[in-house]
């Protein structure tokens, strides 16, 4: 009778709880760490969709206040060669670390922003001459009683008619860029969903005085010290000698651990990246501002994941198994009781 509530104890608690307890390890091993998403995002196809046309191009529109025709192409030619992978490496490298530093109590609050001071430091020296020559090609001549400058809220920005590019350049542009780079900010605060991410705090530790990572490692100690607690009552209850109780405790332990090996086996099998790939390509992406090409960077940053979450449920899964074989073959060697041998 007592191997028989073991056994049901086994499917419905000890199973499910450590199967869940090694998944939890397996994902707070990466999920916490900083650098795993630092370097998840330092991929090419990252910094190709940051500086991609459509999100370059928005830019451009909304802070030159060109009309919506206009060829720009030239101008997001200079920027992106500005807007070099070592500088954005370090802008993500930027957000995620204050992101972190936040979330672990580090900083009481999160104002991600752009630091925009080595852009504005290649316009006013070796990019200056190319960023003005294509700043004025982009910029439409001024209709009859038009104001030529850079547009306002009711106005779009155009240049004076009849007068050479060069001209402007030199006489109006020039000198007064050094006085537009200064009263210019050394960085711009993002906007939008990402900058409300402080605005409520409260959310920060769902365990009072304890920032998330701190909150989320002792609610997976818990978890853990509650299915060890559990898996080792079922092997008392299983039978009364510690020979079948070690081997008890061995195979309930190498049963999910297996699983869980078998899951990172899997992450690294192709079936993940296939699926992710099939809902991608099936995803409409056109009117976010990276443009259709943010699935196949989306597709790039989750294969380079895969490799990392896979190797953590294989280690769990692996040392986890280590030690059922251990308890397993303990209990093989511990010799029986006499009453045993009788019997």
């Amino acid at each position: 009778m007592r191997k028989f509530f073991a056994v049901l104890f086994s499917l419905l608690l000890v199973f499910p709880i450590i199967l869940g307890a090694q998944a939890t390890v397996s994902v707070i091993t990466w999920v916490l760490d900083r650098n795993f998403y630092i370097d998840t995002l330092n991929q090419p196809e990252v910094y190709m969709t940051l500086t991609s046309g459509p999100m370059i191009d928005q830019m451009i529109h909304q802070q030159l206040r060109l009309p919506v025709d206009t060829d720009t192409s030239e101008l997001e030619s200079v920027l992106q060669s500005i807007l070099t992978p070592a500088f954005l490496n370090k802008q993500v490298s930027a957000f995620i670390n204050g992101l972190f530093d936040f979330l672990q109590g580090k900083t009481e609050e999160f104002s991600p922003a752009i630091d925009v001071t080595p852009l504005k430091t290649a316009l006013a020296d070796e990019k200056q001459d190319e960023f003005l020559t294509a700043l004025l090609a982009a910029m439409p001549v001024c209709q009859p009683g038009q104001i030529p400058g850079f547009g306002g809220e009711t106005e779009s920005a155009c240049k004076p008619a009849g007068i050479p590019d060069e001209l402007i350049i030199e006489q109006a542009l020039k000198p007064a860029l050094p006085t537009v780079l200064t009263q210019m900010p050394d960085e711009i605060p993002m906007e939008g969903e990402i900058a409300r991410i402080g605005e409520n705090m409260r959310w920060r530790a769902f365990i009072p005085g304890m920032a998330v990572p701190a909150s989320i490692i002792l609610s997976m100690l818990v978890l853990i010290f509650i299915a060890i607690v559990i898996w080792y009552l079922t092997a008392l209850i299983a039978d009364a000698s510690w020979r079948i109780r070690l081997q008890w405790l061995g195979w309930t332990l190498m049963i999910p651990s297996l699983l869980i090996f078998l899951l990172g086996l899997a992450s690294q099998s192709g079936i993940p990246a296939y699926w992710i790939n099939f809902g991608l390509e099936r995803a409409s992406l056109t009117a976010t501002p990276f443009g259709p090409q943010l699935a196949d960077t989306l597709k790039v940053v989750a294969n380079s994941a895969l490799p990392r979450v896979a190797s953590a449920f294989q280690m769990v899964g692996a040392i986890c198994g280590a030690i059922a074989l251990t308890f397993i073959f303990w209990g093989i060697a511990t010799p029986r009781k006499k009453t045993e041998e009788i019997s």
